[in-house]
């Protein structure tokens, strides 16, 4: 059976070591992995960007349909409506992915959301396209993806919620992250450069790059920080903090690609702009995770329980360890 058509693929819990590990993913990237659009690229990429949003369970790490393909609607927006990329291999049948006609029907009912970033979009048109994503999407790509990885990747069932990563993969992809990122950004703008005209091709990495959008405006989290977290000193060099406050991501947002309280800290621009893409030294990182051992349950401030929701004690050392692994240099005062 094809791997798109499949149903359900039970997690093949054979020792792979690293090199067999590599060798599932290179096959993916490779022209040997049947590919009519860049939906395996995509998947790969909404799953290395939901690592840290994921639930441990007994058998691996659960990361939900709806969490997998809001990261995958939102991939595909900038590329699709912003840069008019084209993802789908001439063939025939249908010029567009399902996707891409998806984005294109709501933009045509409403033209005015096609100039907006995904995540600016109101939520009920968000979570929408989001629904016709999932419900037009999952069954093309998660089997055939799981059978590129010959089920010892993750597990999944397509009625159901969401797959679950084996501890071994799991641990595998947060150890080679960056790398894993730079090959599957490689071989899908090889794949675009076969499908899309030369004039819409200018800066393709940086455009894949920047399909994930960092959040500018983190207004929101500097007031909680500062009124539920009692934080009115820098978290760095602990200076009383006046003007200029920054919201900083404690580990760099080019390693965790996700705009998460728990690791959100507030700085002076001086030490803000000094950090950089850099990591906090580990007696930083006790700070932050004594912190954050904090009773969210009874917080009255909705975003508080929600971005805890996926924390656990831990994490942030875990995060802190393998960013280290993946090249980020340390900094310090």
């Amino acid at each position: 059976m094809a791997g798109w058509n499949l149903k359900n693929g039970e997690l093949n819990n054979a020792y792979l070591t690293d090199n067999e590990y590599w060798a599932l993913f290179n096959f993916v990237f490779s022209e040997s992995s049947m590919k009519r659009n860049t939906y395996k690229f995509g998947l790969v990429k909404s799953i290395l960007d939901s690592l840290f949003s994921g639930v441990e369970k007994k058998e691996g790490i659960f990361l939900s349909y709806e969490n997998l393909f809001s990261r995958f609607a939102e991939n595909y927006w900038n590329l699709v409506i912003k840069y008019n990329l084209k993802q789908m291999r001439r063939d025939g049948k249908s010029e567009y992915s399902r996707i891409e006609s998806i984005f294109k029907l709501a933009v045509k009912e409403n033209c005015i959301i096609g100039g907006f970033e995904f995540d600016s979009l109101d939520e009920t048109t968000k979570k929408r396209i989001i629904k016709e994503v999932i419900k037009g999407c999952k069954g093309n790509v998660v089997g055939a993806l799981y059978k590129d990885f010959d089920g010892c990747v993750y597990s999944f069932d397509i009625k159901g919620k969401g797959i679950t990563i084996s501890f071994a993969a799991y641990e595998f992809m947060l150890r080679h992250k960056y790398e894993i990122e730079k090959l599957n950004y490689y071989s899908w703008a090889k794949f675009l450069e076969k499908v899309n005209a030369d004039n819409v091709l200018v800066k393709v990495l940086g455009k894949l790059e920047s399909s994930t959008p960092h959040r500018e405006d983190l207004s929101i989290y500097r007031e909680i920080l500062r009124e539920e977290f009692e934080e009115n000193t820098c978290f760095y060099c602990g200076k009383k903090l006046f003007r200029n406050v920054h919201v900083d991501h404690f580990i760099p947002w080019s390693f965790v690609k996700d705009d998460k309280l728990w690791n959100f800290v507030l700085a002076c621009s001086k030490c803000n702009e000094r950090k950089s893409n850099r990591l906090p030294t580990k007696d930083y990182l006790e700070k932050l995770e004594k912190r954050n051992s904090i009773d969210v349950a009874t917080s009255n401030i909705d975003i508080i329980r929600i971005d805890f929701s996926d924390y656990s004690d831990g994490l942030i050392n875990r995060m802190w360890t393998y960013a280290k692994a993946c090249g980020l240099k340390e900094f310090r005062v």
